[in-house]
């Protein structure tokens, strides 16, 4: 890039809109549609989209059911993923558009086209017609034999979603999974909606005023605003507290007074009843649904097309990592229960350490070792961002360019365009940063949306139907005499807007967040296959996370970190001693939360299993017994952790569990894909080596390694074959490599035994 490319790239994220640099990046005049799309310009338009892509899809399936001629059945999975694409389009802006649109008639647009489409592509996944005609070209020889490795994923890929809805079960058995599918969908609104349900009154405790005086002001306002007040016998003022999240996050880090710690974490943890009931049907609903297509459990039907395969592989899994970590979170205990009796010297009190001391003790080691200087004048969001591009170069020979929208193209002036350039300036794709905190955009956290995937548009089926639709010249590019439809990506944070002489200023695991997010929007960009419905970040729950994590790894190098880490107002480079000092606070306690995420992923397992309720009483409350039994499972009860990590009588942690509804039986995934990015930061990019001995991480050739076996097939590939391929450079055995590739149990085993994962 130029200077001036990248003085522009930078000022896009650092200027306020309102500026007069900043506004010409926001042009008023005819409207061009959303994204580019000329159907996209009004909420009617948005509406009749979503109509005229139904109508397409029809003429679509009408050319599968009548395929009969040889050229026309191998055209079958073609047309079956131009479908998909067809319906996409549209469903995946709609979506968008609910989340982020500031304009409610647009939203009420897109939530009406949304439920729409989603009701037909339901149809679609019970068309038996459709089914059995890809079931036919599938078991063909003659058919088959000619597919390429990706389109035969295709082709599974659909095969196996006809199958999950039960397509091929006989019509009463088919019937019975409808319903419970009906009935899973209601019970997970109900769990969800059971959370924003206020906690019943007996809940109350009572804090002395004078206890909250160690909390921030804004947090005791909040309290003393929101509970009511008396005074005891002895005059001493008390608040009745209800504990919500907030409330009980700052009294449980700073409050100084164990019995009060306790009272408010036992009564915040205690958990709504009506939500564990409701979390217990939708679970027994999981498993009548997983028999009803012959599976063993939930857990198996789920787990059958990710890497894991099988819940006894996720077990092997888990074990290997906690085998690792018992030794360092009990370590972490040990010191914690130091720094408690040094400062109860004199006192009596027990030293044991309970659930309601982790994040008292945690502050106070902390505070004890004095603060650090904060890092976020060094990262303004268009530094980070401009490094951002530095480092896709430096990888992959790919960089970002700062765009100028249309009219109309973006729904918030705050929206930022970047186009995606190959080192010859052609198109990848398009990025829309939605990054800025507003109060119009629902609150999904750090999110990636994908917009529209690419995939090859030259060999498309006609069809005659009022859906077809023409593609914007600037999201189409011909390479090798073919076109391609490009990708477009959408980035959602919430970042603090930017104002004159004050840019937005990411705190470091906010760069991370941006790494993260940016990791996901790369594999959409160089995952182009030729097919939708295995393009970019359209492969495993269990892969996806990988390149978005291995982004954090460069987000914590001190290399990358000093392409762009400046000072925002003097320039002064990024003091490399204070990000090392910072870098070793984080890991102290990260054993802790490793601890947390394997309990999660192993609650998700036995939650998920053939049986869920241990003892066998098949009474309510099965839930809570079932997290009881797992604190006792030798993964989790070694040594002085055990109190530290137990079971607290009366409180239902898991109605709080809200990733099950995504999640199910899929948890792990999490800590999966830590594991293995951590492998390829090491063996591939050489992250665990002392930069002198390595050079530096932003290798072309490592780049290249991993665009080529990883993120260029999308989900085109067995993940095992584009790990083991990508791990393939002579710094592992080849025996160990050998029983990656096949995905088995004993792969499962060996990914566990290696390096834990940096939480």
């Amino acid at each position: 890039a130029t200077k001036d490319e990248d003085v522009s790239l930078r000022d896009i994220f650092d200027l306020p809109t309102q500026t007069t640099l900043g506004s010409h990046w926001f042009h008023q005049g005819q409207p061009t549609g959303l994204l580019m799309e000329a159907r996209f310009v009004s909420p009617k338009l948005l509406c009749k989209s979503g109509q005229e892509a139904v109508a397409e899809a029809e003429a679509l399936v009408q050319k599968v059911l009548t395929a009969e001629a040889p050229e026309e059945r191998r055209k079958v999975i073609k047309c079956l993923d131009q479908l998909s694409d067809s319906l996409c389009r549209v469903m995946d802006v709609a979506e968008l558009v609910r989340q982020v649109h500031p304009d409610s008639s647009w939203q009420n647009a897109a939530d009406e086209v949304y439920a729409s489409m989603f009701s037909y592509m339901n149809q679609l996944n019970t068309h038996v017609g459709l089914y059995r005609k890809l079931v036919e070209v599938m078991d063909d020889p003659e058919i088959s034999c000619a597919f390429s490795a990706v389109e035969h994923e295709v082709a599974l890929s659909f095969r196996r979603d006809f199958e999950r809805s039960g397509i091929h079960l006989p019509k009463d058995v088919h019937a019975q999974f409808v319903e419970l599918s009906s009935d899973i969908q209601e019970s997970s609104r109900g769990f969800l909606k059971a959370q924003s349900l206020p906690p019943p009154s007996d809940l109350t405790v009572s804090v002395p005023v004078d206890q909250l005086r160690t909390l921030p002001s804004q947090v005791t306002m909040h309290i003393l605003q929101s509970s009511s007040t008396h005074k005891r016998a002895d005059g001493t003022a008390v608040v009745d507290l209800v504990p919500d999240d907030y409330a009980a996050h700052y009294i449980l880090r700073d409050c100084a007074d164990d019995a009060t710690r306790e009272a408010v974490y036992r009564a915040w943890q205690h958990g709504s009843t009506p939500a564990v009931n409701m979390l217990e049907t939708l679970l027994e609903q999981r498993r009548a649904l997983s028999h009803r297509v012959g599976f063993e459990s939930f857990g198996h039907m789920a787990l059958e097309d990710k890497m894991a395969k099988s819940p006894s592989h996720v077990d092997e899994f888990l074990r290997g990592l906690a085998t690792q970590a018992q030794p360092r979170w009990n370590a972490a205990i040990d010191a914690l229960s130091q720094v408690k009796a040094r400062a109860r010297q004199g006192q009596r009190p027990s030293q044991q350490m309970f659930p309601w001391d982790r994040d008292f003790w945690v502050a106070r080691q902390q505070m004890d070792k004095g603060a650090l200087p904060s890092l976020q004048a060094y990262f303004s969001l268009g530094r980070v961002v401009l490094g951002l591009s530095r480092v896709f170069k430096g990888l992959y020979g790919v960089e970002l360019r700062a765009a100028s929208p249309q009219p109309g193209e973006i729904w918030h002036p705050e929206v930022r365009k970047l186009e995606v350039v190959d080192e010859d300036g052609r198109p990848l794709g398009l990025i829309y940063c939605d990054v800025f905190s507003r109060s119009s955009k629902a609150h999904v956290g750090a999110a990636h949306f994908t917009a529209r995937c690419a995939r090859r548009i030259d060999d498309d089926i006609e069809v005659s139907a009022a859906g077809s639709t023409l593609h914007s010249s600037q999201t189409v590019v011909e390479r090798n005499g073919q076109r391609f439809q490009l990708p477009v990506v959408v980035l959602i944070c919430d970042f603090p807007v930017p104002a004159e002489g004050s840019p937005s200023l990411l705190s470091w695991n906010n760069v991370e967040t941006i790494f993260h997010e940016m990791g996901h929007a790369m594999h959409s960009m160089l995952g182009q296959n030729g097919f939708h419905n295995v393009a970019g970040t359209r492969c495993p729950v269990d892969f996806v996370e990988l390149p978005s994590i291995l982004m954090e790894h460069f987000a914590r190098s001190p290399h990358v970190l000093s392409l762009f880490g400046s000072h925002y107002k003097t320039g002064a480079p990024l003091p490399l001693d204070l990000v090392a000092k910072h870098a070793q606070r984080r890991r102290e306690h990260a054993a802790l939360d490793l601890h947390a995420q394997l309990f999660m992923s192993a609650l998700d397992q036995r939650y998920h299993s053939p049986v869920l309720d241990p003892l066998g009483k098949g009474a309510k409350g099965w839930s809570t017994r079932s997290l009881i039994d797992l604190h006792s499972d030798p993964m989790f009860s070694d040594g002085p952790s055990k109190s530290f990590f137990g079971h607290v009588s009366n409180t239902q942690w898991q109605s709080r569990f809200t990733h099950l509804i995504g999640y199910g039986a899929s948890y792990y995934s999490y800590l999966f894909d830590r594991v293995l990015a951590g492998q390829i930061w090491d063996r591939v990019f050489h992250g665990n080596q002392p930069s002198q001995a390595a050079g530096s991480p932003l290798s072309r050739q490592a780049g290249e390694r991993f665009k080529t076996e990883v993120l260029s097939w999308g989900g085109g590939r067995d993940p095992w074959l584009c790990l083991a391929a990508v791990l393939d450079n002579g710094s592992m055995r080849h025996g160990e490599i050998d029983a990656v590739s096949q995905g088995s149990k004993a792969a499962m085993r060996i990914v566990g035994g290696w390096k834990l994962p940096d939480i």
